[in-house]
This record gives structure tokens, sequence and C-alpha cells, in this order.
């Protein structure tokens, strides 16, 4: 099978910049690939997302390297030598193109109550006492992502104490600390929330490379990985506590994919701020993980997404707009 291979670059603004231990994110680029299959027409669809700045440099190099035309088979050999977040692209828009991957454009995650909200580490308490207030009619709970260690250890204590007293059944928490803790300070959080029933989990608490403190803090309370994922992937295999999935970062979201479809527990999907094309497959597996055994609501960022037609549901609107 020839294919043809394009791409177009993409550069935005996020509508609220997000601040963690690490960084403060304040815009995304990256690149909108198409396949084509000019013997039957076919289309597939890929994002290149690189979530941080410094992924950008190695993502162009590999993309540069990708011919117009080329064989499927001669693609599929190269895919293997690339960055994660262009084997990424590559796979899905494969996928796609195969016939393996059929989006459904009514996987929708609109509702305030369907993807955890990412709060304003700076105004958290103001964010509680809003969605408090407002009158809902359904009985889903709001979750809510704080992420921590960004300010001095004591006052996000004292920020968690006035939290554990506010919040009520209507609220669900993610606390986030970017892997920034050493063992003393995630275990003292973890013996503080260990029976607090509004937690979901504490978001890597520890370095990505401290498995065994991970392991060691994953006896007391649900600890979720995420970088340590990322950067060793054959975790994916072996964590049976919760999993923070991000499909744009992973080399071959097809393999997420079907593990949802096999039932497996404990994953959960979260966005890198990716366009409405590297959205699609975003919702597409957090519809199948809400089916799942042990269902979540995923982690979209809602409210730094632009309002623009880069992230419409339509792939063919965004390439043309591009």
């Amino acid at each position: 099978m020839k294919i043809l291979f394009k791409k177009k670059y993409f550069f935005f603004r996020l509508a609220k910049s997000v601040t963690n231990s690490r960084k403060q994110l304040i815009s995304k680029k990256g690149w909108i690939i198409k396949l084509e299959n000019n013997e039957d027409n076919k289309i597939g669809f890929g994002e290149v997302s690189p979530l941080y700045p410094e992924n950008i440099k190695a993502c162009e190099k590999d993309i540069a390297l990708i011919p117009d035309y080329l064989e499927r088979s001669e693609l599929l050999k190269q895919i293997k030598k690339f960055h994660p977040c262009v084997q990424s692209g590559l796979n899905t828009a494969l996928a796609e193109l195969n016939g393996e991957l059929v989006f459904d454009r009514e996987h929708r995650f609109d509702k305030i109550y369907q993807s955890a909200i990412l709060c304003d580490s700076e105004n958290i308490l103001d964010e509680i006492y809003i969605h408090m207030k407002k009158p809902i009619s359904i009985s889903e709970p709001i979750t809510l992502k704080w992420k921590v260690g960004i300010k001095d250890r004591k006052s996000e204590e004292l920020l968690l104490e006035e939290i554990l007293n506010l919040i009520n059944e209507k609220i669900r928490l993610r606390i986030d600390p970017n892997g920034t803790w050493n063992r003393e300070v995630a275990t003292r959080w973890a013996d503080i929330l260990k029976d607090i029933y509004n937690l979901d989990w504490l978001e890597q608490p520890l370095s990505e490379d401290d498995l065994e403190g991970l392991n060691s803090l994953q006896k007391k309370i649900p600890v979720a990985l995420d970088e340590s994922l990322l950067k060793h992937p054959h975790l994916i295999n072996k964590w049976n506590g919760w999993q923070i999935r991000r499909p744009s970062q992973e080399k071959n979201p097809i393999k997420l994919l079907k593990e949802l479809e096999n039932k497996k527990a404990y994953r959960a999907i979260s966005t890198s701020f990716e366009t409405g094309i590297g959205r699609r497959i975003i919702n597409q597996l957090a519809f199948l993980q809400l089916k799942g055994p042990t269902p979540k609501v995923p982690g979209l960022a809602l409210k730094q997404t632009p309002k623009t037609s880069l992230f419409s549901n339509n792939a063919e609107l965004i390439w043309d707009k591009l």
C-alpha cells in the first residue's frame, strides 16, 4: 500500500495557563498529520502533540525524515525509531486509515460532571465554593483536580485542611504533586487522606523513578502513576493501581484501546491539551473507560481549551482551516 504523508503545523494559546510544581504551560504547538491511500480514497488523521516544549525539536526532526510518499511497510519500520509523540500520531492515523479505529462523533464530554475540572491552585477554595453552591439536579458529583507542590508545604497542608472541612458528597478530589514530593511529605498526606471517601487518588506523588516508594504508598492510599508510565512503559503491565494514560504521549494509543476493550481496570484517560484531532481518540477511549469495571471521569481540562475551529470534532474542518 502506497501512502501519501502530509503535515501541518499548529500553535495555540491555552484559554487559561496551567501551573504545576515543575512548569507553567501557556501554549501548545505541534503537527496535524494526514495519511492518504489514493487507491481507495481512505484517510487517517493523527496529532503530534508533545506536552512540553523541550520535545518539539526532536519531533520536528523525526517528522522531517518522513517522505511525502512511502509504502506502508516502510512507514511501519520507521515508526519505531521516532519520538513517542510522533509514534502516537502516526499509529493513530494508520489505525484510522486501516479501519481499525472508527471514530464516533457523539462521544462528547461537555457537561460539568463528565470531566475532572483542572483547578487554579491559587483559587481552589473559591472554585469549591462555586461548585458546591450550584443547584445541580443530577446525582453525579463534580471532580476537581488540585495541583500541589507549588506553594510551601505548610501553606498547602493548611489549605488541605480547609478543603477537607469544606467539601461534601458533591465533590470528588484528585491531588497531583507531579512527582515532586519526598517520601516524608507523601506519607504525611497519605495518613491525612487515607479515610477520606471524596479522594480518587494521589497522582504521581513521588519521583517517576521511586518505584519502591510508590509501591509502599499504594498500600495506604490509592496512587495513580502518570510520569512513571511515560518514563518506564513496562509499568503498564505491572502496576495494579490507577494509571493516568495520556494517548498523545504514548507510542501507540491503539494498545490502550485494546486494553479498554478487554475491560482492563484502573485506567484513567487524561488530556495533554490536544487539538480536536487528538481529542477524538481521547473521547473515544474515555467513553470505553466509562463502560469498564472501574469507571472514572476523564481529565479533559475543558476550561483550558480555546473556543476555535482548531478544537472542532470535524477532522477535515480542522485540516482545512490550518
